[in-house]
């Protein structure tokens, strides 16, 4: 099964590893192709790594793919015409409702995608969500679902999302996961094979962390992950509790 994986965030070697490491706990033999954007070069990135390692849109239209995956970015406060590669990752995301099986996009991608194909406007939060939230599974006889009911824990790391009365306007979206606190989680299309996931599924256990961390150094006032440090202590290892919903 070929995933053709357009990668836009920064660290491009952790977000591979997450993904095969979340998709494949399945063993579906799963063949990955990772895409970089052509018009605009990460500042963050190894340029000769992505020469070697990772495609572009044109290098790909003549092959098959079973399925898509779009990545968020570090551009959520942006308006989405200031992103440098906005026109060009329209033009991918319309490919891959044409010529893909499937369609998976994560985070700011699904901000992307909602915005493209049904017009639903981000919106940019006052304080960044970041944490493990509970989530209340909307349907759980959809596919993506396999028959869970009640509540799972997902990681969630994002400054923004969409409103939930905004999805429920649009009849051909079906809202499948949901947080009281964090909003919108997984949404469907009813007429695509396409599916729009705000949080993270594939994150490790230290990924928040190394964020937080991150941020804190970066001198960004943000606040400790919500349940995920035991006694809420940044100085202590986190314990994953989301694996067995990461696919």
């Amino acid at each position: 099964m070929k995933i053709a994986v357009l990668n836009l965030m920064p660290n491009k070697v952790e977000t591979e590893n997450q993904l095969q490491k979340s998709l494949g706990q399945n063993n579906y033999g799963l063949e990955f192709t990772f895409l970089r954007t052509a018009t605009y070069q990460p500042k963050n990135s190894d340029p000769a790594y992505l020469e070697a390692n990772y495609k572009i849109i044109d290098d790909v239209l003549s092959e098959e793919f079973h399925g898509f995956i779009c990545t968020g970015a570090p551009v959520e406060t942006l308006p989405f015409e200031s992103v440098l590669y906005m026109d060009e990752l329209t033009q991918i995301i319309q490919w891959a409702r044409e010529k893909t099986d499937s369609s998976y996009y994560i985070c700011w991608g699904a901000n992307v995608a909602l915005y493209y194909f049904y017009g639903i406007e981000k919106i940019v939060y006052e304080k960044k969500f970041s944490g493990v939230f509970d989530h209340e599974i909307i349907d759980p006889d959809a596919n993506l679902m396999d028959g869970l009911s009640g509540t799972i824990k997902i990681p969630v790391s994002r400054s923004s999302g969409v409103r939930k009365d905004d999805i429920d306007a649009e009849p051909d979206l079906e809202l499948l996961l949901f947080s009281e606190e964090s909003g919108p989680c997984l949404i469907a299309s009813k007429t695509h094979n396409e599916y729009y996931n705000f949080n993270h599924f594939e994150y490790d256990a230290d990924t928040l962390s190394k964020e937080y961390h991150r941020d804190r150094k970066n001198g960004m006032e943000i606040d400790i992950p919500v349940n995920y440090f035991p006694n809420n202590d940044p100085n202590t290892d986190p314990v994953k509790c989301w694996d067995i919903h990461g696919t």
